[in-house]
């Protein structure tokens, strides 16, 4: 596992912006601006069309370990395996009777009454792209098709809630989580910036230095004049009228106070933001928490750093440790706040890392069995859903699908996985194709 300015990249070379050659290119440099330009292109579909009830999710935090983590050294340890198999890390006791998970997640254990883990995650796709692609969109790829992910299809078929836009990448987008098809304008807002910087500001919100509110609001006046001169030579033209929806939908965002403020980390006390932890995960999820709170549909925080196939039992423990300690805190802030049943929080990456341990001291990639974990927005805590066999290579009961995954997103937030959506070239696809809900996870 390498790292490049900044941009975390794995063993196959793929750094988070080669998906973009693709065909995802919205995901990128996309500000407000260009967001709302494009959405308003986009004649996106009907507030309400395509939901079905019951449902209890309003939004999710999809929280993505990009490289694979290791299910063996995190949720579904094999202490009675072949010590090449089980490595050094120790089961602890959860305060579930029954469960148990990795001792480098002391905080996480106490949480398991909220938590869902499924060890029973599959995919024939082992390499980090082909992997990715798969589990953020529930589709296998498909040769020169751009599939939309999760984000984007909820930012279609959910109502806007705010000024906010409703789907969010925190500190960057995660590959194959745009619009595909769909298009640019469906594609993640990035704040860009780092959340732990003590000079961290979301771009856009405010006005160009030297410029007041005043000034703006003088600005937009004369823009509204301008535009009722020649209003009636517009009418029945669809650019004109995005370009005027555009424009008053980015007006909305940096005029709203209350916008501006779910940014703004610093409103937050000191022990909390210490309980987040003072790093760029840390802070990232507390913003997705400030956001979901403002009313934002989905967000995803990404965390690299997972490709573990060297020497993974001296650096797992550190990066485990704060996975832990960030997860614990903003499972628990959300609960205390009333916003868990609201909230599906999802963390998950690619794949899982190989039962036996390489002459490297470290697991190499594999997809035919993994674990993943949710809390909230429905799911039932307290539970593991399906199985590995004993030495953690094959499902051995309830074997999970991501298509099943992502009928069980949707159906969460009473959008019908049945449904489909069609390209601009005519293909239509079915949001989870033969996917069901996870049996069990949802109450």
């Amino acid at each position: 596992m390498g790292e490049k300015r900044g941009i975390h990249t794995d063993c196959e070379g793929f750094y988070r912006r080669d998906f973009l050659k693709a065909g995802v290119l919205g995901l990128f440099g996309l500000s407000l601006t260009d967001l709302f330009r494009l959405k308003a292109l986009a004649n996106p579909r009907p507030p309400g069309e395509g939901m079905q009830a019951p449902h209890t999710a309003k939004s999710i935090i999809l929280i993505w370990l990009g490289g694979g983590p290791s299910h063996l050294d995190m949720w579904d340890l094999k202490p009675d395996a072949p010590e090449e198999i089980r490595g050094l890390f120790k089961p602890i006791p959860t305060n579930v009777t029954g469960i148990h998970i990795s001792e480098h997640m002391p905080k996480l254990a106490q949480q398991m009454e909220k938590l869902c883990i499924v060890r029973s995650m599959t995919s024939p796709e082992a390499a980090h792209e082909r992997g990715t692609h798969y589990m953020m969109t529930g589709y296998q790829p498909l040769p020169g098709f751009a599939v939309p992910g999760y984000g984007a299809v909820v930012a279609k078929l959910k109502p806007q809630r705010s000024a906010l836009p409703p789907y969010i990448a925190v500190p960057a987008p995660v590959a194959y989580g745009g619009g595909g098809f769909l298009g640019a304008s469906l594609a993640p807002f990035s704040p860009g910036g780092n959340p732990a910087s003590k000079n961290f500001k979301v771009r856009d919100l405010q006005p160009p230095k030297g410029i007041s509110y005043q000034r703006v609001e003088r600005r937009r006046s004369l823009r509204q004049a301008v535009d009722a001169a020649f209003k009636k030579y517009e009418v029945g033209n669809p650019a004109a009228e995005a370009v005027d929806s555009f424009y008053t939908s980015a007006y909305n965002l940096m005029s709203s106070s209350d916008a501006r403020a779910a940014f703004a980390l610093e409103n937050e006390t000191n022990k909390l933001r210490d309980a987040y932890q003072r790093n760029t995960f840390g802070q990232s999820c507390l913003l997705a928490r400030r956001l979901v709170e403002a009313g934002v549909n989905f967000v995803t925080v990404s965390n690299g750093g997972w490709d573990n196939h060297n020497n993974i039992f001296s650096s797992l423990p550190g990066k485990l440790n704060a996975f832990d300690g960030t997860m614990a805190t903003l499972i628990e802030d959300l609960s205390e706040r009333g916003l868990l049943e609201s909230t599906m929080v999802m963390a998950m990456g690619e794949f899982g890392r190989t039962p036996v341990i390489n002459r490297n001291g470290g697991r190499d990639h594999h997809s035919r069995v993994f674990s993943i974990m949710l809390a909230g927005g429905g799911v039932q805590g307290g539970q593991v859903i399906g199985a590995s066999d004993p030495f953690g290579m094959e499902p051995a009961e309830t074997p999970v699908r991501p298509e099943d995954l992502s009928a069980t997103l949707y159906q969460s937030l009473g959008i019908d996985y049945n449904q489909s959506l069609e390209s601009p070239e005519g293909v239509r696809i079915v949001l989870s194709r033969g996917g069901r809900p996870i049996r069990g996870v949802l109450s």
